[in-house]
């Protein structure tokens, strides 16, 4: 197995301050209708009172983007969605539907492993585009009890935790600080990144503080492998894009734990191995993995810190087969600025919360190439190859398909 699953580089970076309004799926909805119609720039300014105390689906958030393709609203539509990526699915999601039995769900989680082994040594080698919206909120002040600060999910949806104060002075939210693309390579089972491929100027270097990276394929391996030795228990059914997905909660302990973070420590990455927990949703009669979420339970002396990751899985078309691959991801992270952990006896804090939303597109094979060259000159400054010449090293180019 792969011991480094996905690491998050944080480097200096607090999570919401008080919205205004606090509604659920349903709620939202309604408001929704009530601003139909309305210019953008005031459906946006009314968006950014809210909080969500439920999860967003990506085909919920299509639909609100589909409504309100104004530029304002649908950044502010994704910012929402994300910030709801790790709470628990409205009731209007869930099937009552009863459980499986436990044979079935052992089935479940059996053939979701199988997939996983299978579709790693299947996938072909591709590149896709990965389009990062980077947002990040004002850094601010808070006092932090022993215990830290509230958990990932609970702190979502309650913003506030006992024995915790937020000096609101100047504080703004979070606000988009620019989209930047660059393109990751899938090659022989592992990503490639191209930082050179990247465009978006100062956007690309302001969203350099919160990376990851694992999401085609090593974040599933690692993080069923380590639940399967862990907790898995039944969760809720869910509708899918199409069928219902069966989703399962899990927890893994810090000892069995494969999943890699990096943290700041001054100058350096420390980087550990936490424990961690999530959701996983699978499709009951394939195995495919239909979501994954993330969030790691940091021991001391980073318990103050929060890091949590969401993938979504869909699938793409590469080189006219049909495959699944990440569609959209949300990453997520709230740790002390720079300098700020120096003291630890210090009653505050100084922290800062930066989100990424992710989107995966534009899937293409990815295909080696070989020219035959040779030396010496003959008419045109050129001599035909001899009959054993030797092939160049293979030079590795995108070959598009429609």
């Amino acid at each position: 197995m792969r011991k480094c699953a996905i690491v998050l580089l944080l480097w200096g970076i607090a999570f919401p301050a008080m919205a205004a309004k606090i509604m659920s799926i349903d709620q939202m909805e309604q408001f929704l209708i009530k601003l139909h119609g309305k210019p953008d720039g005031k459906v946006a300014g009314e968006l950014e009172e809210i909080q969500l105390t439920e999860r967003v689906s990506q085909a919920r958030l299509a639909r609100w983007e589909t409504d309100f393709p104004g530029s304002g609203a649908r950044e502010t539509l994704m910012k929402l969605a994300d910030e709801s990526a790790f709470l628990s699915s409205p009731e209007s999601d869930v099937l009552r539907d009863p459980p499986p039995d436990e044979d079935t769900q052992r089935q479940m989680l059996e053939h979701a492993v199988e997939y996983i082994k299978t579709t790693l040594t299947r996938l072909p080698n591709f590149y896709a585009t990965r389009e990062t919206t980077h947002f990040e909120d004002t850094p601010s002040q808070e006092a932090v009890s022993r215990s830290g600060i509230n958990p990932i999910g609970a702190g979502m949806r309650a913003m506030r935790a006992p024995g915790i104060a937020v000096a609101m002075t100047d504080y703004r939210s979070l606000r988009s600080k620019g989209t930047y693309s660059t393109m990751v390579r899938y090659q022989d089972g592992y990503e490639v990144h191209n930082s050179a491929a990247g465009t978006g100027g100062k956007e690309q270097q302001a969203a350099a503080g919160l990376t990851t990276s694992g999401e085609f394929g090593p974040i599933l391996e690692v993080v069923m492998g380590d639940a399967m030795r862990g907790e898995v228990k039944w969760a809720h059914w869910e509708q899918g894009a199409s069928e219902p997905a069966a989703v399962f909660s899990y927890s893994v302990a810090a000892d069995q734990s494969n999943y890699a973070v990096g943290l700041p420590a001054g100058p350096k990455i420390d980087q550990i191995y936490p424990g961690y927990h999530g959701e996983i949703a699978i499709d009951p009669a394939t195995g495919e993995i239909l979501r994954i979420s993330v969030a790691a339970d940091l021991p001391p002396p980073y318990e103050t810190m929060q890091t949590a990751l969401q993938v979504d899985y869909g699938p793409v078309t590469i080189g006219g087969r049909s495959y699944i691959c990440p569609t959209h991801g949300v990453a997520y992270s709230k740790v002390p600025v720079a300098g700020a952990a120096a003291e630890p006896q210090s009653s505050t804090v100084t922290v800062q919360t930066q989100l990424n939303d992710v989107a995966f597109t534009e899937y293409h094979l990815f295909r080696a190439e070989a020219r035959i060259v040779s030396g010496g000159s003959g008419p045109g400054g050129a001599t035909p190859p001899a009959p054993n010449a030797a092939a160049e090293p293979s030079t590795a180019q995108p070959v598009s398909h429609p």
